[in-house]
């Protein structure tokens, strides 16, 4: 026997004014599961998240949590009791970090006794105990999220909505943060959806990932699939490869990925290397390019290169890309193993 998704949503649209901003013909998250959500600005994230949580009026279409249609009144109140929601503004009341996870509690019916052994259990497990007492604009970024983590752990959500809630945290606080939520998520056993930029949170805590441009999903599938195997051009793009006329690249590159020279193909970052005087590589498997970029982020360095077939992004470490600069010549060769047809 099947066994019930936890959230299903079918035939579901979403329009503002004349614009239709969300179409999902069918999505079901299982139970237990963590669903990553991907897409450009625009492309709907927050949209589906509002839904999928039924915070979203005048939706045309079916959902259902966990086997029961949504509802309307009492009915969607008892709903979304078994939801919570944490946005990437941790959205606190003016009152202390315990009043705030106890009002949360008293809303979602916890008798009063329960609700003051949660409250300590929760303050102790995301390290805010000693926070208790604080109001909410004392408190730092990463403490105030972590309020909010609690609060939402602390009403035993069956089903968990994380809408970037840690997009505008330091790098050192946002990296202990996933590594936290990542634990809470299976030790709890909650199903999550997940709405991020970042594809490292998304390799780190989902199980599946779906992309949305558009309003629409362009790919969805276990998380390492989608990166080994973007479908199609938009995906790849998003993900950061590079797509290429495999014609462009170098034979012995060609030949080694086991492509069709008429394919179009797809360039992980992380496959392209820049090689360096002495380096032993078949001159069947080197191209010149030209550094029209360099960037960073998160501790890396990326060049952007233009050659023969178009523009690719190697990775690098930050300290070989301070002796990089736009307009320098530069040879690379490109790992097989990174070269996906489309």
């Amino acid at each position: 026997m099947t066994e019930v998704p936890a959230l299903l949503l079918r035939n579901v649209r979403v329009r503002r004014g004349r614009r239709e901003v969300l179409r999902i013909d069918q999505l079901a998250i299982a139970r237990g599961e963590t669903l990553g959500v991907l897409g450009p600005n625009g492309a709907g994230k927050s949209t589906l998240l509002l839904t999928a949580a039924l915070l979203l009026p005048s939706v045309i279409g079916e959902i259902e949590l966990f086997g029961e249609r949504a509802g309307r009144g009492r009915t969607a109140i008892r709903q979304r009791r078994l939801t919570a929601t944490v946005f990437q503004e941790p959205a606190l009341l003016d009152m202390s970090v315990r009043r705030n996870i106890e009002v949360a509690l008293a809303l979602h019916d916890v008798p009063r006794a329960e609700r003051a052994r949660r409250c300590d259990y929760w303050l102790q497990r995301l390290g805010v105990r000693h926070l208790e007492g604080a109001l909410p604009h004392t408190l730092s970024g990463g403490e105030a999220q972590r309020v909010a983590l609690a609060r939402a752990f602390a009403v035993a959500p069956r089903l968990l909505f994380l809408d970037e809630p840690f997009s505008s945290l330091d790098p050192a606080t946002r990296a202990e943060l996933v590594g936290e939520l990542r634990a809470l998520l299976r030790e709890e056993d909650v199903t999550a959806v997940f709405v991020t930029h970042d594809l490292t949170e998304v390799r780190l805590m989902a199980d599946r990932a779906l992309v949305l441009d558009g309003g629409e999903v362009i790919q969805c599938g276990p998380v390492e699939q989608l990166f080994a195997r973007p479908a199609g051009a938009r995906v790849a793009a998003f993900l950061g490869y590079a797509v290429v006329p495999a014609s462009a690249l170098p034979p012995g590159i060609v030949d080694a990925a086991g492509v069709s020279a008429a394919a179009t193909v797809a360039i992980r970052p992380s496959a392209v290397l820049v090689t360096n005087p002495g380096d032993e590589v078949p001159a069947s498997d080197l191209a010149l390019a030209t550094v029209a970029a360099v960037q960073g982020a998160h501790g890396r360095a990326r060049l952007l290169l233009d050659f023969e077939g178009g523009r690719i992004a190697a990775e690098l470490g930050v300290q070989e890309a301070l002796d990089r600069h736009v307009g320098d010549q530069v040879r690379v060769t490109i790992d097989p193993a990174g070269v996906i047809p489309l």
